[in-house]
């Protein structure tokens, strides 16, 4: 099958991200893997008006270390 049409957001920040899912609400899904949401919406089981690829958000990349805390980016 082939997922329904769909509008389709890339913020180049967190705050760009956020302000997108709060403006969009309950119709918007974020792509970061892609690994369960793309089969979801190819089979047709999800249909969101909106997708918001977080994938180049560059600061949710990465590991980091400080004072003894372990922050994960979640990407």
């Amino acid at each position: 099958m082939k997922a329904a049409a769909f509008d389709y957001h890339r913020p180049a920040s967190v705050d760009a991200a956020v302000g997108m899912l709060a403006e969009l609400g309950d119709e918007a899904k974020v792509l970061a893997g892609g690994q369960s949401l793309v089969p979801v919406m190819a089979m047709r089981l999800g249909r969101p008006e909106h997708i918001v690829d977080i994938n180049r958000v560059a600061e949710l990349e990465g590991v980091t270390g400080l004072d003894g805390t372990l922050r994960v980016g979640a990407r």
